[in-house]
C-alpha cells in the first residue's frame, strides 16, 4: 500500500511552490507581458483605424460639400453664361434693327434723290419742248392749222 511520509509530503509541497514560484516568473510575467504588448498593439492598431475612418468620413463629407459647392458654382456660371448669351443676343439684334433701318433710310433717300433727277430731267425736256415750240411758233406764220400742228407735234414728242 501506499505510505505517506510526512517528510516527503512537505518536500513535495515545497517542490511544487518552488515550481509555482519559477513559473510566475520565468513564465506567465513575460507571457503576459508579450499579451499585454500584442494587446497594446492591436488597441493602437485599432484606434489608427478608427483616426483614419474618422479622416476618411471627414474627408468624405467635405468632398460632398464641396461638390455641392461646385454644382452651386456650375448653375450660377451656366446663368452668368445664359444672362451674357441674352444680353449679346439683344445687343445683335438691335445692331441688325439699326443697320436695316439705315438701310431702308438711305435706301428711301436714295430712291428720293433719283426720282428728284428724273423730275429735273423731265422738266428739263419739256422746256426744250417749249422752247422748242415757241421758236417755230414765233418763227412761222400763225394760224389755227399751224397751232394745231405744232401741238400735234409736241403731244408726239411728249409721248416719245
Amino acid at each position: 500500500m501506499l505510505s505517506v511520509d510526512p517528510t516527503n509530503l512537505i518536500l513535495t509541497v515545497v517542490n511544487l511552490l518552488v515550481l509555482l514560484v519559477a513559473l510566475k516568473i520565468f513564465l506567465f510575467k513575460p507571457v503576459q507581458k508579450i499579451i499585454a504588448a500584442r494587446q497594446a498593439e492591436a488597441d493602437k492598431q485599432f484606434g489608427e483605424a478608427a483616426a483614419r475612418q474618422a479622416e476618411a468620413d471627414g474627408m468624405k463629407a467635405q468632398y460632398a460639400d464641396s461638390l455641392a459647392g461646385i454644382e452651386d458654382e456650375k448653375k450660377k456660371t451656366l446663368q452668368a453664361a445664359r444672362k451674357d448669351a441674352d444680353a449679346q443676343y439683344q445687343k445683335i439684334v438691335a445692331d441688325a434693327e439699326n443697320k436695316a433701318r439705315q438701310i431702308k433710310e438711305d435706301a428711301t433717300a436714295e430712291a428720293q434723290h433719283q426720282k428728284a433727277q428724273i423730275i429735273k430731267g423731265a422738266e428739263k425736256e419739256i422746256a426744250d419742248m417749249v422752247v422748242d415750240a415757241a421758236t417755230k411758233v414765233v418763227g412761222k406764220q400763225s394760224g389755227a392749222e399751224i397751232d394745231r400742228s405744232l401741238y400735234n407735234e409736241f403731244l408726239d414728242k411728249a409721248g416719245e
